[in-house]
């Protein structure tokens, strides 16, 4: 019979010790994330729309981390502020950014600044998990001659119309910009500080449509005052369930809802990002967080870091061209 190389065997005892040796110092690190509080940075002021759904992240990420998660605001500079506070912080898991669209996508495509020294967005932070999307709404004011999308294209098509939106640079400005591309019209956008101003004006009739959250016309839709034309994003929403896609319409490319998401540093630890994503994701699936989302024009995602970060490179691919081509500029 042969028999084993005592060599041989010395070599694979030492192999499995050193494999067992390791596996418990990487769940060790693992659970031992966090090691102090979370502050979750929101880029935006309290009280809007951003801060509500970020502060609804951070009450129910307490429990799953076992730590406070204390939430941040640091407005200002279409999130360039809230990125460079927090990436002044280690990468260690417990300073993160509550990103979008807005911030991680169309910002650093239309800003002339970097987020530090030779570093894109996508360099500085890892995304952790898509939590939410975002659709934005299409609308006119009820006494509008416009009783459905084709007829607002076909009135586009024979003079330029306008459109009110909550910024320059926003995500409805760069969904405004992609219809009038796909769809081949004129359309004049009227940047407004805000929802709110915006919808004045649309009643007043100084601009002839708005692209505004559901969350900021869903009230008037509710009362009569406003007219919703179509939604975008990929289906129907909830809570406007008889407004059509712009895809059932016929118009491409309007399938790119806004997002929002849980960023952290580059660097930051797997094991941490891991654990990090499948908290969100078990936050997102919760039925009364969904409901909650659903109130405030949201769609509920539940999204690992690779799934979050293809979301992340197909929006930074899709809008690129239009914020280029439409000369936006922050």
């Amino acid at each position: 019979m042969r028999t084993a190389s005592p060599l041989l065997s010395r070599r694979e005892a030492i192999a499995v010790l050193s494999a067992l040796a390791a596996a418990p110092a990487g769940a060790a690190s693992a659970a031992a994330w966090p090691e102090r509080s979370v502050s979750l940075v929101v880029p935006f002021a309290a009280g809007g729309g951003t801060d509500t759904l970020a502060r609804l992240m951070a009450q129910r990420l307490q429990a799953p981390l076992g730590v406070p998660v204390v939430v941040d605001n640091r407005p200002g500079a279409n999130g360039l502020i809230a990125a460079r506070s927090v990436l002044q912080q280690p990468a260690d898991g417990c300073t993160l950014m509550f990103g979008s669209n807005s911030t991680h996508v169309i910002a650093p495509l239309a800003s002339r600044q970097a987020v530090a020294p030779g570093k894109t967005l996508q360099d500085a932070f890892s995304i952790a998990s898509v939590v939410a999307n975002a659709p934005l709404v299409l609308a006119v004011r009820a006494a509008s001659p416009v009783q459905d999308l084709p007829s607002f294209l076909r009135q586009a098509r024979e003079k330029t119309l306008s459109y009110g939106s909550f910024g320059p640079g926003s995500s409805a400005h760069v969904m405004g910009e992609t219809l009038a591309e796909s769809a081949g019209v004129e359309l004049l956008h009227i940047p407004y500080k805000g929802s709110a101003p915006a919808l004045t004006d649309l009643l007043g009739g100084q601009v002839d449509a708005v692209f505004l959250t559901i969350a900021a016309v869903e009230g008037m839709v509710a009362s009569g005052a406003v007219r919703p034309l179509a939604i975008t994003g990929e289906r129907r929403m909830a809570s406007m369930p008889s407004v059509p896609t712009f895809a059932e319409l016929g118009v491409r490319d309007m399938g790119n809802a806004g997002w929002f998401a849980v960023f952290a540093p580059a660097g930051t630890p797997a094991p941490a990002i891991a654990r990090l994503s499948q908290a969100l994701r078990d936050i997102a699936a919760d039925t009364q967080v969904q409901s909650r989302m659903v109130a405030l024009g949201l769609e509920p995602v539940l999204s690992t870091p690779e799934q979050a970060q293809a979301i992340w490179r197909r929006s930074l691919s899709l809008a690129a061209p239009i914020v280029r081509r439409a000369h936006i500029v922050l």
